[in-house]
């Protein structure tokens, strides 16, 4: 008689038959999509409810990105669940460095991170980004703010994550904070609108930022913690006050009148003028609720030269190409990667960065020779890919295909 294995236990031997049969970048990117771990981190957004106005491919949202390309396949695009989401605050999901920020033509002003597990983490169609090439970033702080460049129909954010920068895969988000695909809702559990410090804030902020902090017990006014303006820079800052009921905002004895109230908030719009010269301030607010004087907050806001930024990002328009070892050959523990480029793109002299994924992670760092000899790697199969960056800060795009090496345990 011949006895059937349940069908469960076929595909699991079928599974992991194929894992320990599969390269080992592939299979690692597989696992990554199928169990995700994001303890740590959280989704590039203040703390609060938003709307999920595109989820990932197979998603149970209403609508999907497309299947085919792995910068859509996993991705979530983010709005506001009332109003436009044009100059939210972005904020970085974890810890990291910025590894590429430009403007490429499909999706606008774009940032990517790469973090300490060798995930990368990108943001795009941003209006503005206010971290620069390398600049170490901690989680929740703000790298950008929202806007609809690039192809894009209206502002929203595209984020998505990749189990490395060199392999052309991304991560399922699943267990990132709260993913709703059904409701298509989320909630952020990033740091909150009262903790964010604002680089360089657009002109005007989202009036609807206050209300993503639930109102305050009694009474009370909601700011951001602090921001950062340039020399004589103009800003209007969106400030929420509870109780419903209050009638005026007094700032040093100009008086603001609501602009528009919510079943928590009133809200007011209030302009930021900053000074020429450097230094640290501070404005009272008061609040007014009839003829009593209400809770009362600080503005507290720095004047500082503009950092060097990625206001004005851009891409070389540079592929490299692989001379030697060829793709799929088999080497020693510390092969010689060497590659070229076309020298008429991009400003010289240029730089390069090679990442290799596989077995472990390695990365020259940002290096002016055409050929890098690896530290030692342990048997297997390894995919590698050649980064360029020109005098100006500028660097190709990160969405070439990698080369393929395989280090022989012989």
């Amino acid at each position: 008689m011949v006895k059937f294995l349940p069908l469960r236990r076929v595909l699991l031997s079928a599974l992991i038959l194929f894992i320990g049969f599969a390269p080992h970048g592939e299979a690692a990117a597989m696992l990554a999509r199928r169990a995700p771990d994001f303890t740590g981190w959280h989704l590039p957004l203040p703390a609060g409810q938003w709307q999920i106005s595109r989820g990932p491919c197979g998603s149970a949202a209403r609508f999907t990105h497309d299947c085919r390309y792995y910068e859509e396949r996993c991705a979530v695009d983010f709005v506001p669940l009332s109003g436009s989401m044009k100059d939210a605050p972005v904020l970085a999901p974890q810890s990291g460095q910025v590894f590429f920020v430009g403007a490429r033509p499909d999706t606008g002003h774009t940032l990517m991170l790469l973090h300490p597990d060798g995930r990368v983490s990108a943001m795009m169609h941003l209006s503005k980004i206010v971290v620069g090439p390398d600049d170490k970033v901690t989680q929740g702080q703000v790298v950008g703010y929202a806007g609809n460049t690039g192809y894009s129909g209206n502002p929203h954010v595209h984020f998505f994550v990749q189990p490395n920068a060199v392999q052309r895969e991304c991560v399922d988000l699943a267990g990132l904070d709260v993913l709703d695909f059904r409701l298509q809702t989320a909630t952020s559990r990033n740091r909150a609108w009262p903790e964010l410090t604002l680089p360089d804030p657009p002109a005007a902020l989202p009036d609807w930022l206050p209300t993503l902090v639930a109102a305050p017990a009694g009474s009370g006014v909601v700011l951001p913690a602090r921001i950062l303006l340039a020399p004589g820079a103009h800003a209007t800052l969106p400030v929420g006050v509870a109780p419903t009921t209050t009638t005026t905002l007094d700032l040093g004895g100009l008086i603001f009148t609501p602009t528009r109230r919510t079943s928590a908030y009133t809200l007011f719009t209030v302009p930021l003028a900053a000074p020429t010269q450097n230094g640290d301030y501070t404005l009272r607010l008061r609040a007014v609720v009839g003829s009593n004087p209400g809770p009362a907050g600080t503005v507290r806001y720095a004047v500082r030269p503009p950092p060097r930024t990625g206001a004005d990002p851009g891409i070389i328009a540079i592929n490299p190409y692989f001379l030697s070892p060829n793709s799929w050959a088999s080497v020693g523990p510390s092969p010689q990667l060497c590659w070229g480029q076309e020298a008429k793109s991009g400003t010289q002299p240029f730089q390069f960065r090679i990442l290799i994924a596989g077995q472990a992670l390695a990365d020259s760092g940002w290096i002016t020779t055409t050929c890098w000899k690896t530290p030692r790697l342990t048997p297997g199969t390894y995919y590698w890919k050649v980064f360029v960056r020109d005098a100006r800060g500028f660097m190709n795009r990160t969405n070439q295909r990698p080369y393929a090496f395989i280090v022989s345990g012989k």
